[in-house]
């Protein structure tokens, strides 16, 4: 019996027994760190192809081709989708440019990815035509 006892006041793997015991926190933080790097990366990408086809609108007046080119900048992923791109004119002179793109969860498999309503982004930059 004494043997048992001791056997039980050991303290000897409760070390890797409390690791396991945490490591699916840990797994869980750096997939939301990861979705956030994500998110923050397609903000910036969205941002940067509004600011890019106004730029193409305000020197060509063609909304045809800022379409194009917004289009161009987002490009394909699995995350982000392109939905719309308009330009709503404000004076003769000046406009706003408003791009929609839609955005889903990086780390669940693309089989669930339909089940899971992504978040839309909606962006808008006030410019003036240059010529």
């Amino acid at each position: 019996m004494s043997k048992i006892k001791k056997k039980l006041k050991e303290e000897k793997g409760s070390m890797t027994l409390e690791f396991l015991m945490v490591m699916p926190y840990y797994f869980f933080f750096f997939l939301l760190l990861w979705q956030a790097v994500a998110s923050g990366i397609t903000f910036m990408n969205v941002q940067s192809a509004v600011n890019e086809a106004a730029k193409t609108y305000s020197v060509t007046g063609d909304t045809d081709k800022a379409f194009e080119v917004a289009q161009n900048a987002i490009g394909f992923s699995d995350i982000m989708y392109f939905e719309n791109f308009s330009i709503l004119p404000k004076s003769s002179k000046e406009f706003v440019a408003k791009i929609e793109v839609k955005h889903g969860l990086v780390f669940i498999p693309k089989e669930w990815r339909n089940t899971i309503q992504p978040f839309d982004i909606d962006l808008e930059v006030a410019s003036r035509m240059i010529r």
